[in-house]
């Protein structure tokens, strides 16, 4: 499971996956599925990936999300996949101020702007004290157009 962490709101915003059955009547088709995007585990997602994750709950686990090809429309895309360093668990408030401080300090490499110059923001994703005792040890950093979808990559838009 990994938490998720919004950088302006210092929120944690995450989901929880359940399992849950539902009547045939109201489970998706194959193409409502496609086009909501593809699960995928957080620790598989490659830089760039493009996903729709905003309607992730507060404080909350996930450790699976939606990825979408970039054309389509998408709610973020990873810009950076950062490794900690911390032998032993370093707690929910240390990795939420190491998550804000690296992902605004690489922001510009994929960017091609400075966070405090771009119209941009992020969120990120890090480690849960579960996770950490799987061998979770990385933040990733997600680029969003606040309150709007995306289509097509940031890399380089200098916005």
């Amino acid at each position: 499971m990994r938490s998720r962490v919004v950088s302006t709101l210092a929120l944690g915003l995450t989901m929880v996956l359940g399992a849950c059955a539902a009547p045939s009547a109201l489970v998706p088709d194959a193409e409502t599925m496609a086009d909501a995007g593809v699960p995928t585990p957080i620790m598989e997602l490659e830089l760039g990936a493009c996903l729709n994750d905003a309607t992730a709950p507060a404080r909350a686990d996930t450790d699976t999300l939606l990825v979408v090809e970039c054309e389509e429309p998408h709610d973020s895309e990873l810009y950076a996949i950062l490794a900690i360093e911390d032998s032993s668990f370093p707690g929910e408030a240390a990795l939420t101020e190491e998550g804000s401080a690296r992902c605004a300090a690489v922001f510009g490499d994929f960017i091609g702007v400075d966070f405090r110059s771009s119209v941009l923001d992020f969120h990120f994703y890090h480690p849960t004290a579960s996770s950490w005792v799987e061998g979770d040890r990385s933040i990733y950093c997600m680029a969003i157009d606040p309150g709007l979808q995306l289509t097509g990559s940031l890399l380089g838009v200098q916005r």
